[in-house]
This record gives C-alpha cells, structure tokens and sequence, in this order.
C-alpha cells in the first residue's frame, strides 16, 4: 500500500446530530474525568492488561500526552516539536483533566472541515481528531476501569462507531505501517445489538471496504462492544458467531494490533 488512503471517510459527522464538535468534546471531557477517578482510587502501579508492560500510571501519562499532543495539531496544524509530560510529583489525576480540557476547547472553537495535521491515511480535517480522540479516550478509559474496578463497559453505539473508525482509520494505518498485504479473503462484521456492518477484503494487495450489508467469504457476528474489543486486542473472539470460512476470519484476525 502506499502512503495516500485507499478508502474515503463515511459517515463522519462533527457530532451526534450537527457539524460541530462539541459533542465529541463531551465524551472526551467525561472518560477522561473517568480515568481520573481511576488514578485517584489506584493504585498507580495496577497493571493495564491490553498494554503489557504498562501500569496505570504510564497509561494516565500516555492518554494525556496524546490529548496534548492533538491538541496542538489541532490548533497550529503541525505536530508538536515536544511532547509534554507531567512534572514530577505533578497530581496526575489533575494533569489528566487539565489536558482533557485544553483539548475539548480546542474542538469546540474549530472548525471541523479546516485542514490539519495527522499521521493516519485519511484526509486531514480536524474532524478526524474528534472522533479519534473521543475513541482514543473511552478505549484507555476502559482499560484504566478494567485495572482498578475490575471490570468496565463501552456504549453500544459509541462501539459501532469505533469499529467504523479502525476498518476507515485504524486497519490502513496497520498494513501500511506493518508492510502486510491484506487477505484476500472477504470478512463481513455485523454488530447484533446497534447498526452497523461492513465488509473488508484485499484487492491487487490493496485494503479496500465499504460499510453496508454485503456477504463475504467468511463474518463475524455479535454485540458491538464485543467486536470492537475483539479488534482492539481487548477481548478473545471466542464470543463472536463465525460464520462461513474460518481461515478467511482468522486471517483478518491474525493481523497486528492497531
């Protein structure tokens, strides 16, 4: 694959029922106040189970540089020279929010179709940003809740959403930035619970998708949290329905980790 999108951006909307992105805003201002809560009740060193080798700590720490990092280019349309890190000692509950906030503003007084910076295959309007950010934030969310509480869960069709942005967004970044061809083979995902479909295959070495109904060689069939955690390497896809070809299913499955 070369460098350029093989896919256009579908169904991308500033937010939930308008062209801005204050809703997007929102939930990134509400996970984050979630992750928060996390580090507040700790301990810092729990062990975040999706990201080996990483503790709470480090994920609080990454989350809010990334938050920081986005920001910017939101803001000067370029990536940042240097990435800011929490002082020592810094309270990083606080540094969580400080940077969630600094981020929701940025969105909130932009416009979605202005041009940007970002490192993902896909046209570069800052209203990839919202959304990105807004899965980016609920996913280490989840895993911050998962280490401390034991236990968390994703919005359905926040879910939906996320899948539409790794097979739009995610899955071209992986095979371009992994060097892999993609199957050939056809794997259609249908989420059970909230809309959403989409069919993936490989075509001349290229990644080619479309979001709708359409048969495949093989499809993955169950809730949209599940799916989304499943491609999220978060979840086993033992609890998703296979059905047609296995190989076809496992050979999407088997590709790198976004």
């Amino acid at each position: 694959m070369g460098e350029k999108a093989t896919v256009r951006l579908m169904n991308l909307p500033g937010a939930s029922g308008g062209d801005r992105l204050d809703g997007f805003a929102t939930r990134i201002q509400a996970d984050a106040e979630r992750i928060a809560a996390a580090a507040e009740r700790g301990p810092l060193a729990a062990p975040i189970a999706a990201c080996p080798g990483w503790d709470l700590r480090e994920l609080v720490i990454h989350t809010g540089m990334v938050h920081r990092w986005a920001t910017h280019a939101i803001v000067h349309a370029r990536p940042p020279e240097v990435e800011v890190e929490p002082d020592p000692g810094e309270d990083l509950a606080a540094w969580m929010r400080d940077g969630a906030s600094l981020l929701a503003d940025a969105l909130v007084a932009a416009d979605p179709d202005a041009e940007t910076w970002h490192p993902f295959p896909v046209e570069r309007t800052i209203r990839v940003w919202g959304r990105r950010q807004a899965q980016e934030t609920a996913m280490h969310r989840w895993d911050a809740e998962v280490a401390v509480f034991g236990s968390s869960s994703l919005d359905p069709e926040q879910a939906s959403e996320g899948l539409q942005e790794y097979f739009e967004l995610g899955l071209p970044r992986v095979l371009i930035r992994e060097k892999v061809v993609p199957p050939s083979a056809s794997l259609h995902v249908h989420c059970t619970d909230v809309s959403g479909e989409w069919l993936i295959w490989g075509e001349n070495g290229e990644y080619r998708m479309v979001a709708e109904h359409r048969k495949g060689d093989a499809a993955l069939r169950g809730p949209a949290e599940t799916l989304l955690l499943v491609m999220m390497g978060r979840a086993d896809p033992s609890g998703l329905d296979v059905v047609g070809e296995r190989a076809a299913a496992d050979a999407w499955l088997a590709l790198p980790g976004w």
